[in-house]
């Protein structure tokens, strides 16, 4: 395996990392539509602070979002705009699934309806 593409499967263990945790995938969600105050989050989230902020340090540290500074107030964005894309596409995989998952059980409960009546 060349140097690039172990250091390439390194960065994508880190942004997987990032990414598997359902409030950090909310938070990735908020983000995407507009950037957020840590006060902002905390009141959609109703988290802990402690918590936010260490959701925000794994997302930061995975190079998935920054944060700017503007009075007091600090405000989170996504640093890379391209994760949206990721996560939707990943959503739609799973609501696929999900609906799949759903029609196996429905033709199962139709089959074991057909045997209890015979």
């Amino acid at each position: 395996m060349s140097e690039r593409n172990k250091i390439l499967y390194e960065l994508q263990a880190e942004i997987c990392y990032a990414l598997s945790h359902p409030v950090r995938l909310e938070i990735l969600d908020l983000l995407s539509q507009n950037e957020r105050t840590s006060s902002e989050l905390l009141a959609i989230l109703d988290i802990p602070k402690a918590n936010l902020s260490q959701h925000l340090a794994v997302l930061k540290d995975a190079g998935i979002i920054k944060t700017r500074k503007e009075g007091q107030f600090q405000f989170a964005f996504l640093a890379i705009p391209k994760i949206k894309e990721a996560c939707s596409l990943v959503r739609g995989i799973l609501a696929e699934r999900i609906e799949d998952d759903e029609k196996r059980m429905g033709k199962k409960k139709k089959n074991l309806n057909q045997q209890v009546k015979s």
